[in-house]
């Protein structure tokens, strides 16, 4: 399959995908959008492997991993009061997964709190866990980056890139200046849905992402977010994964994807999307839905991929071969949870509802800007 490169395609998917505001490349490590306020630096604990941990911040989010082939284990919260809540089994969340050389062999869970303390662990040997706080670090700082102006918006929905949500740039480079994953391009074959698996009805999901952002990109080692883009409860859509200077989010020039993390074994190729919460028994909001559908369609018609079609994917990298539904769920690589029972469920209405916005009637609405 080859990129699409032309110049009417790539300014139909930058309408797309615009930013409501004036943004900023993401090039120079940005600290700063929507004018003068700084965003914080993301608090991270030390890893654990159990027992209590107080790791001197409020806890808002804990990220465990640990072996596939084990039982998930137990947490529980401290108050603010310094009385202890009932202890809950860790959730199984997104198991992502770096590299293209097969599965992922750990699974991975968020738990959130609103800010707590101290928690307890109860892991199987050979997890770990980190506590996490998006919203309380000390004030970002960097060079100032180069603005675009895009002013559009996709088909109504604000789209958020990684300067306007507050991504730490650092985070991508090791200390002697390098990236920790380099960007690599593929023609896209396909595109995976997951969900997070963090609570619902979050009051700060920039700051949940923020969080997940350091998680992946340092404790987990991925050296960067994941996924591709990532949508809110409220409908708004997110750059996740980093993929160069062009103001192009998710893409080269050329028309092709940058390589990510959410499909251990299947991600060259893969386009990730992610829907913040947890849809084992909720389902998403219909603004979630609503963006999760134009946004595929967005995609789906730039690179030319049918959204009801089934695909024979072979990873160019490896060689590994699956034959998914050209617009997946998480589970249909492999054995996971992810993007949680409702909306794996919802899948098939929405590759539909994907093919329909791409008729011709519907295609405009799509592109407005």
């Amino acid at each position: 399959m080859e990129g699409n490169g032309d110049g009417v395609g790539r300014r139909a998917l930058i309408g797309a995908l615009g930013a409501g505001a004036a943004t900023v490349l993401v090039g120079a490590r940005p600290a700063r959008a929507g004018g003068d306020r700084p965003f914080p630096r993301t608090l991270a604990s030390p890893a654990t492997d159990g027992g209590t941990a107080r790791p001197g911040f409020a806890v808002q989010t804990v990220g465990v991993r640990w072996p596939a082939h084990a039982a998930a284990g137990r947490l529980r919260f401290a108050d603010r009061q310094g009385g202890w809540g009932r202890w809950g089994t860790v959730v199984e969340g997104c198991p992502a997964g770096a590299g293209d050389a097969g599965p992922a062999t750990e699974r991975l869970a968020f738990a959130t709190t609103p800010g707590s303390p101290a928690y307890e662990l109860d892991l199987p040997a050979g997890a770990r866990a980190v506590a996490l706080n998006g919203t309380d670090g000390p004030a970002l700082t960097a060079a100032p980056a180069a603005a675009t102006d895009w002013r559009t918006r996709l088909a109504g929905r604000p789209f958020l890139t990684r300067a306007a949500w507050g991504a730490d740039e650092s985070l991508r480079f090791d200390a002697n200046g390098a990236e920790r994953y380099p960007p690599a391009y593929w023609p896209v074959q396909t595109f995976t849905v997951h969900h997070t698996a963090t609570g619902n009805d979050d009051p700060d999901p920039a700051a949940r992402m923020r969080s997940i952002y350091r998680y992946q990109a340092i404790d987990l080692g991925y050296g960067d977010f994941g996924y591709h883009f990532l949508i809110d409860e409220a409908g708004r859509v997110y750059e996740g994964r980093w993929s160069g200077g062009d103001a192009l989010p998710g893409f080269d020039p050329a028309g092709w994807m940058v390589n990510a993390s959410h499909v251990g074994g299947y991600n060259a190729g893969n386009v990730g999307v992610v829907l913040l919460g947890n849809f084992m028994q909720r389902e998403p909001t219909a603004a979630a839905r609503r963006s999760l559908t134009l946004l595929l369609a967005a995609l789906a018609g730039w690179c030319r991929v049918n959204p009801v079609a089934a695909v024979d994917y072979v990873n160019p990298i490896s060689g590994l071969r699956r034959s998914v539904p050209a617009i997946a769920g998480h589970r249909d690589w492999g054995a996971t949870e992810c993007p949680g029972d409702v909306l794996a469920g919802w899948l098939s209405g929405i590759r539909t509802d994907v093919a329909a916005a791409l008729a011709a009637p519907a295609r405009s609405a799509l592109f407005a800007g």
